[in-house]
């Protein structure tokens, strides 16, 4: 079905969404040899701001937002882009050493923004976790227990790669994974599949 923002959305996902996650596939400083693009494509920074998140967004939600530290300062700009306001960032420490051009990163950043009237569920959340590293960019399992802690459902996670660890419902979208919505001008693999089953039943 096609709601009036022009989100297409499956039948077993709400049309709107109250937290809403992303782990973007950015491109800065991802380029080359050791960069992230040996694992996956890179998006622009253009391209991720004009992401219609904010069409899917209840008017009061939450966003929790990864970024590098190379990309913390694009990151507080998508968000503005997407309709909403950084209120701190939530650092994740690996406690293993990682590359850096400068010094040696041994973190990432969850940044928690807000629109409309959005409080927390749970105000004693610190702003850092300690978490396993996996493998390449795969952020830890722990994420899902923290948002659903602090922020009310339904759920959604963009450029997701596999369906979370939750007892909770989250809807995903990303390109290696069977996506529950689709999105006009950002196609996925999953999209043709579902286009090839309609037609089928037609």
């Amino acid at each position: 079905m096609t709601n009036s923002t022009n989100q297409q959305v499956r039948s077993t996902s709400p049309a709107k969404f109250r937290t809403i996650l992303a782990d973007p596939p950015w491109d800065v400083q991802q380029k080359g040899g050791r960069g992230a693009e040996r694992h996956y494509s890179l998006m622009s920074l253009d391209r991720i701001k004009r992401l219609p998140v904010q069409d899917f967004a209840e008017p009061d939600a939450h966003l929790w937002l990864w970024v590098t530290n190379a990309t913390l300062r694009d990151g507080y700009d998508v968000a503005e882009a997407w309709g909403f306001t950084v209120r701190s960032p939530l650092t994740w420490i690996k406690f293993r050493l990682g590359l850096g051009m400068y010094l040696r990163n041994t973190t990432e950043h969850l940044l928690f923004a807000t629109r409309g009237q959005a409080p927390v569920q749970f105000r004693a959340q610190p702003t850092w976790i300690n978490a396993p590293v996996q493998e390449h960019s795969v952020k830890p399992d722990e994420q899902y227990a923290v948002i659903e802690r602090v922020s009310p459902g339904p759920y959604l996670e963009l450029f997701a790669r596999r369906r979370p660890p939750s007892n909770q419902h989250w809807a995903v979208w990303g390109n290696q994974i069977d996506s529950d919505i689709s999105i006009p001008g950002y196609p996925v693999p999953s999209d043709a599949r579902r286009s090839r089953q309609t037609k089928g039943t037609e």
